[in-house]
């Protein structure tokens, strides 16, 4: 059993055997949402996949039993268990997530690895210019990594996913305040992101998407490189913190 507690500021337990998280008395949450290989089909490599049946887990809207002001907010903190794999050729990945650009806010959501290693695909396509642009043009794209205990911020207006090309388990935290899975009809054209993370001769590879037209090269960082300044407290210390501005202090 794996405590997260230091790194999170949450007793909450990860499973590693049955890859589960568990909880301690003080501790709710609004459920495990088991994340279909069905429902994230429109986004892979190989639509015709039918195996694994089930992806991945996300555990939403955890916080303590005393914190319940945070459960009466529309700002979710939600727990990805995200299991080493592959999804045909590919490593395993998320949905696609997309939160359009608002004059409310510049982010779309907040990100922080509590064990293993997280890989960040972002791409922000270009504008279209009239109606019949049919064409898709990335505009720019980065690749993130992140260890454990590291965070970032996701902006508006980026097409994002979640991969795990490790050979152990990885879990992260997602912060935000819209669900944002893209809208898979948007993108059945282009048949999901410019960018397929695979795994070819025992190493990782990207390779493009064809249906995207002269796709820029993908920029590598990491979190000191998204960063502005250092992650000096659990992200959900913060939050608890910040509550009453959390509107001008996270997602300013």
């Amino acid at each position: 059993m794996l405590s997260l507690i230091d790194s999170c500021s949450l007793d909450i337990s990860i499973d590693l055997d049955s890859n589960r998280l568990v909880c301690g008395e003080n501790v709710k949450h609004n459920g495990c949402n088991r994340v279909k290989l069905q429902s994230i089909q429109p986004s892979l490599l190989n639509k015709s996949l039918s195996y694994p049946e089930d992806v991945y887990d996300v555990y939403q809207k955890i916080c303590n039993v005393d914190d319940s002001v945070i459960d009466q907010t529309d700002i979710s903190y939600d727990v990805i268990l995200l299991p080493t794999g592959l999804l045909g050729v590919e490593y395993v990945k998320t949905h696609i997530y997309y939160t359009p650009e608002t004059d409310d806010t510049q982010t779309s959501c907040f990100v922080e690895v509590q064990y293993g290693v997280l890989t960040v695909i972002m791409q922000k396509n270009q504008p279209k210019k009239d109606i019949y642009d049919f064409e898709t043009h990335v505009d720019e794209a980065s690749l993130v990594r992140l260890y454990k205990g590291e965070r970032m911020s996701i902006p508006q207006g980026y097409y994002y996913t979640f991969i795990n090309t490790e050979e152990t388990s990885t879990i992260f935290v997602r912060l935000h305040r819209r669900e944002g899975i893209a809208d898979y009809n948007m993108l059945k054209r282009e048949r999901g992101m410019a960018y397929y993370c695979i795994r070819k001769n025992a190493k990782q590879e990207i390779v493009l998407n064809p249906a995207y037209r002269n796709t820029p090269r993908i920029t590598m960082c990491g979190a000191q490189e998204v960063n502005e300044k250092e992650c000096t407290i659990p992200l959900y210390q913060l939050l608890k913190q910040q509550l009453d501005t959390v509107v001008n202090t996270l997602w300013a």
